[in-house]
């Protein structure tokens, strides 16, 4: 017996499901072709199999290292893990990928064999890898353009080459690069590796290094040691939190303006990368100790009020087109503007106007403003967050570099 999906389904596929999907889809393929669970035929999670971190010592003692993962797609058969370079720099450089891949473990599309990895617990265990890496072996690494999805320079990057280098202050090494190309060494020229394959750069470090680049025997590197819990929470933000719907959030940090921060997986994202890194940098182990919190606070967030009023600015400087279309839409949902007129320069209107089902899509809507396009008005003496949980079930689109 076949099956067929409705047609307006709209599914994306990875390369070893495609032409699986397309004989499922058309209702020629037995039952067992299809994949496993329809969750599959969308995008699918990124799994964790290993880790390892390279390392090797400038002559000034400073440490350099390169991360490696080891990764299989969980809707794509069968499961066969790779080892890939992640990227390559000093520490705060390399830790701000992991934190940055962090964000994908709270959404769930990094996880592991047994499913969620807490994004706290992942830069934890890379921390630990970082403090016992295994020794980098010099060799000479061959830097050419190329038209091949996986050459060291793609042919159509040149423009973010010259940008990287001359960022680095390494023009000179353009000429060779565009030319015949140049053969470096991964110690001697590891400023100008950083420069195209580090976290600053256009391309990640797969392209020209890998897991087999390290030696068996684990070397001790200096790395930042954890401070204690009560130390690193003296510096956690002030943070308030109301709940939008029972999914999105309203947050300021500081007493800074409000912002809408999404999902409550963006919501721990945005603090992941935007917060806890740089704090994490100057008191570390703060991220291990302040992400859990603010998760929690989230999660009790209290409605936000139906009185809150929203002062719009239609387009402030700099905004995105989509933007200042978002805000006409939102004007003509609320009969503020006929249907084909733009909204006024500013208006207001009140959140209660947008709650019900009838206004579902002006609520999503709400997401699609800039923080310089709206206000949020009233909620300075309102107590956030207390104690009104809000289940959330999310994914998050991978940060994994594919150039």
């Amino acid at each position: 017996m076949t099956r067929r999906l409705p047609k307006q389904s709209a599914f994306f596929y990875s390369g070893c499901d495609f032409s699986r999907g397309l004989l499922y889809l058309s209702g020629y393929a037995a039952r067992w072709a299809a994949p496993h669970y329809f969750s599959e035929l969308c995008m699918g999670s990124t799994v964790l199999t290993g880790k390892r971190a390279g390392a090797f010592q400038r002559a000034n003692g400073k440490w350099i290292f390169v991360t490696f993962e080891r990764t299989y797609e969980k809707n794509c058969y069968p499961h066969v893990d790779d080892w890939s370079a992640c990227t390559i720099g000093n520490y705060a450089d390399v830790m701000h990928r992991v934190f940055r891949h962090a964000t994908s473990c709270e959404g769930g599309m990094l996880q592991s064999r047994s499913g969620y990895i807490r994004p706290e617990n992942y830069i934890d265990s890379w921390r630990q890898e970082l403090a016992k890496p295994m020794m980098l072996r010099d060799r000479q690494i061959e830097l050419r353009v190329g038209k091949s999805l996986q050459a060291s320079i793609p042919e159509s990057s040149l423009d973010e080459v010259r940008q990287a280098l001359a960022k680095a202050g390494l023009e000179d090494k353009l000429n060779a690069l565009a030319g015949e190309g140049l053969s470096a060494s991964l110690t001697a020229d590891v400023d100008l590796l950083i420069a195209l394959y580090g976290e600053s750069g256009p391309f990640s470090a797969w392209r020209v290094l890998s897991v087999d680049d390290c030696e068996s025997v684990p070397v001790s590197a200096e790395v930042p040691s954890l401070l204690p819990a009560s130390t690193v929470m003296k510096h956690m933000p002030d943070v308030r939190c109301f709940a939008i719907d029972d999914d999105n959030r309203l947050v300021s940090y500081d007493g800074k303006p409000w912002r809408h921060a999404g999902w409550n997986y963006s919501a721990v994202g945005w603090f992941i990368t935007e917060v806890a890194y740089s704090l994490d940098m100057v008191y570390p182990g703060f991220a291990k100790r302040a992400i859990p919190e603010l998760r929690e606070k989230l999660r009790k967030a209290l409605p936000l009020p139906p009185d809150t009023k929203l002062n719009v600015t239609r387009a402030p400087a700099g905004v995105d087109k989509w933007r200042i279309a978002t805000a006409d839409e939102i004007a003509r949902g609320l009969g503020i503007v006929d249907n084909d007129e733009p909204a006024p320069s500013q208006y207001s209107f009140y959140f209660r106007e947008v709650l019900g089902e009838l206004n579902s899509l002006l609520l999503y809507k709400l997401n699609g403003f800039d923080l310089s396009q709206v206000i949020w008005n009233g909620l300075d003496d309102q107590a956030a967050p207390v104690t009104a949980a809000h289940n959330v079930t999310c994914e998050s689109q991978l940060s994994f570099s594919l150039f």
